[in-house]
């Protein structure tokens, strides 16, 4: 049997992100592994930004880091209960390529990430962070979708079980 000593979990800080820590918890808890919470800021400035403006790039970086911080220490203080060993980390780049290399880099034996499930335009034209994950990864991918409502039958709207007749 696999055992797990070092489990990384992914957030945007979204309540979508929320769906990947109970498992991440129960599995934690379970091999008693650690946790490593993952936030990547994305580099959304433009290129020519530093010929516009007074504030130097390496300033705003570090408070979009400084932030970046701030709102992933308060989201792991309310998510992750004091028993578990967490790890929080905010890195900034590419999300898919960042999540897989701090996986390598801390020898993360699971990767838990939460899929937001947008709809097929939006994936068709962007792709998924989840998918790039799932192949670039140096360990299994473990990935929670987003619970959905349960009609009065037990199925799913939209899963295609039109139910009875």
């Amino acid at each position: 049997m696999t055992r797990f000593k070092t489990i990384l979990v992914t957030t945007d800080l979204s309540d979508t992100s929320r769906f990947a820590i109970p498992p991440a918890l129960d599995l934690a808890r379970c091999f008693g592994a650690r946790l490593v919470v993952v936030y990547v800021v994305e580099d959304q400035l433009p290129a020519y930004m530093d010929e516009f403006t007074a504030v130097p790039i390496d300033t705003i970086l570090e408070t979009q880091t400084q932030r970046a911080k701030e709102s992933l220490d308060r989201f792991v203080g309310d998510a992750f209960p004091e028993e578990v060993a967490v790890d929080p980390v905010v890195v900034h780049g590419v999300a898919h390529l960042e999540i897989v290399r701090v996986a390598a880099e801390r020898g993360a034996d699971l990767i838990v990430m939460a899929t937001h499930g947008r709809g097929f335009v939006s994936h068709a034209l962007f792709g998924s962070t989840t998918e790039r994950v799932v192949r670039k990864a140096p360990c299994p991918v473990l990935t929670i979708r987003e619970e959905r409502e349960t009609a009065s039958d037990g199925s799913r709207p939209g899963s295609g079980d039109a139910g009875p007749a």
